[in-house]
């Protein structure tokens, strides 16, 4: 019954199924077929006395329309078998059913059109804000990568200053000895200190890291981790996804023109059943009734005339 029709998006899909579901849930509501009801007059607004019944008998006639699901679609079961969803109603006057079905099937396309036009545009939104703060996050921890470098660079001039101090306090300009050798017979061991106060390195040294960091002028170069944060919010920022999904659903049948269909219906194939042989049979009853009930009356007067006629004698 249904149409594919599928945009080419990545994060917003539309398929068969979607499409087809939509249209039955508006041919189900019944306000489609209400609203072609009275527009077509299936009803005489004339043979009601108030608008208020009026407008109860065309929702009772709505309600009384059958959509009928498919139903052994292989044909393999016993029984009725249905490939397709089904419309069934009762009514006297093919031409304005006809005419019903028409409107109900233009307006029930239509509101599918803009069911999933809005469902793209709701769609985009929550991409594009999600994109948003995304890029809005990666920038504050870049801003909190660089704020924490100033809190450390300050952290380690202020220690560097105190070790050039002790260092200056105890004379040691240069770097002392950091290994100390023990002779051996055949060999000589060597001991490395892998930890040794920051003073022994020399003041010279202390003081020539405090320069070079004051110096700094590119402090992003000396963040761990913001090269890669850097990417991430560029990679995000250049990202044309979005932008594309909304050119290319703008090229779909749901935006280009009339072309759009959420489903097949057939209005033309209505298959319309005769009554004449049951009206037939409800007129010879009525007639029959009719001279049953004169015979009796013609059977009844003829009893009570001989019930008299003694009398008279």
């Amino acid at each position: 019954m249904a149409t594919r029709y599928r945009t080419l998006l990545v994060f917003f899909e539309v398929y068969a199924a979607n499409l087809q579901g939509l249209f039955i849930e508006q041919l189900d509501s019944r306000l489609l077929f209400e609203d072609a009801f009275r527009k077509y007059a299936v009803l005489d607004k004339n043979d009601y006395e108030t608008e208020t019944d009026f407008n109860k008998a065309i929702v009772e006639l709505a309600a009384a329309i059958s959509l009928l699901p498919p139903i052994n679609v292989d044909g393999t079961a016993k029984g009725e078998s249905r490939k397709h969803w089904t419309i069934e109603f009762e009514f006297n006057d093919e031409e304005k059913w006809l005419n019903v079905l028409a409107d109900v099937k233009a307006k029930a396309n239509q509101n599918v059109k803009e069911l999933v036009k809005a469902d793209f545009s709701t769609t985009l939104a929550a991409a594009q804000k999600k994109k948003a703060f995304e890029i809005e996050d990666i920038s504050t921890t870049i801003d909190n990568a660089l704020s924490d470098y100033d809190r450390k660079a300050d952290d380690r001039l202020a220690f560097l200053r105190e070790q050039s101090a002790i260092a200056r306090k105890l004379g040691v300009k240069n770097n002392t000895i950091e290994t100390q050798s023990f002779g051996g017979k055949n060999s000589v061991v060597t001991n490395v200190i892998t930890e040794m106060p920051l003073y022994l390195r020399g003041y010279e040294a202390i003081e020539k890291e405090i320069e070079l960091i004051e110096a700094r002028e590119n402090k992003k170069a000396f963040v761990s981790g913001l090269l890669e944060l850097e990417q991430k919010r560029r990679e995000l920022e250049q990202d044309k996804t979005l932008e594309r999904a909304e050119t290319l659903f703008a090229d779909t049948p749901v935006m280009r023109g009339d072309d759009f269909s959420a489903a097949v219906m057939t209005v033309a194939a209505t298959e319309f059943e005769s009554k004449s042989k049951r009206m037939l049979m409800l007129a010879m009853a009525v007639v029959l009734g009719g001279m049953v009930g004169t015979v009796y009356v013609l059977i009844a007067n003829a009893m009570r005339k001989r019930r008299e006629l003694p009398a008279k004698l």
